[in-house]
Formats: C-alpha cells, structure tokens, sequence
C-alpha cells in the first residue's frame, strides 16, 4: 500500500485528491496538512510514502517544505503540485529535491500516474509545464565543467541526456532517436547507473548543469 500525505492550503483541493485516490487499488491518503510548515509534524504522527505539496501556500511554500524535508535521512518523496503559470516556483522546488511535479489539471489517471512514479523511486516531469520550468532553471544555474563521469556515456547515451534535460519523455525521445522506447529505457537506465543519478529529476538538474549551451 502506498500511503500518501496532502499538503496544500486550500480544502478542495485537497477534498478533490482525496476523491481521486479513494477506491484506487493499493493508494491511501494517510494524511493532509494545510501548509508546508505543518509537513514535520504530520510526518511524526503517520507513515507515508510519498507527499503530495503544493507549491504556494501561506506560511512556508512548496519548495522551502521541500528543502527541509529532503534534510531529514528517510524522509519520503515529494511530488509538486502546480499550476500552469508557476515555472519559477516549481523550478525552486525542483532544485530544491522534488523528485517531479504535475499540473493540478491533468487528468485525474495521470495524477495517480505520477503519485506511483515517485513512490517507486523514480520521476516525473509534467509535459505540458516542463519547458517553461526548464526554461527558467537553465537560465538559474549557468554552466558548470563536465564531470568525469560523462567520459563513460556512450554518444547515445548522451543524446538521451540532453532530451531528458529538455523535459523528454521517453515516447518523445524514442521518436526524436528514430529507437524503439525499449531501447530509449535501456539507456535512461544506463545514464542513471553510470552517474550516480536517483530518478528522472535528478538527470534534468544533472543535464541543464553540464550540458551543452
């Protein structure tokens, strides 16, 4: 069973999660919280999986949550909740260790899509928002040298990299390659391996950090 917590500060929001993930098989809501500062506290009282935030919020936003979450050893994923026209507060919170972010609009399977995603340690990136969110990310970090570690990927595997950082999926990225997703998966498996990389979040920050201009 993947439990969830709720962080957001508005109750239909929240109500509207809940009705999502009640009766969807092997998906629990173990928790809510009204704002990100409530997010430790909630933590100590329930067992959960992955959490769900928002990324305005009142007190404390989604990303300053993030960022005090992803400090204590153990602590579960963060899944950002976002709407259409907050690319640099969802970048924040991607810099910030969100392991991927999805619109609040998206249809309701690809919430719950997304929500086991990250509970099986991997990432997401919400199509319809990655390129405005990347966009203002490349502009954040600038160019930092090439680690040795990139001299091990073969020149697919690079190519796969830098699509990843563009916020490519892998369907995309098959269709960009000319190769089957089976093999696209294969090499986003490689990539991971051969650089140390958790999940798909994680290789967008790696791309925009050391990729090409």
């Amino acid at each position: 069973m993947i439990r969830l917590l709720l962080v957001d500060d508005q109750p239909l929001v929240r109500a509207g999660l809940v009705r999502i993930f009640e009766g969807e098989p092997g998906l629990e809501v173990a928790g809510e919280c009204a704002d990100g500062d409530e997010v430790p506290a909630a933590l100590a009282r329930v067992r959960a999986d992955v959490v769900l935030m928002d990324v305005r919020m009142r007190r404390t936003d989604g990303a300053e949550a993030t960022r005090r979450l992803r400090e204590v050893p153990g602590a579960p994923p963060v899944l950002v909740l976002t709407m259409f026209d907050d690319p640099q507060v969802v970048a924040a919170a991607l810099g910030a260790g969100a392991a991927g972010f999805v619109l609040k609009e998206a249809p309701c399977e690809e919430i719950i899509q997304a929500t086991r995603a990250v509970a099986a340690g991997r990432g997401w990136l919400d199509p319809a928002v990655a390129p405005q969110v990347l966009a203002v990310y490349r502009s954040r970090l600038g160019r930092t040298p090439p680690p040795a570690a990139l001299d091990g990927l073969s020149p697919r595997e690079r190519e796969v990299l830098a699509l990843i950082g563009e916020g490519a999926t892998n369907p995309e990225i098959a269709v960009r390659l000319r190769i089957a997703e089976g093999t696209v998966k294969t090499h986003v498996g490689s990539v991971f391996a051969k650089l140390g990389l958790r999940d798909r979040a994680a290789a967008v920050i790696f791309a925009l950090r050391h990729g090409p201009p």
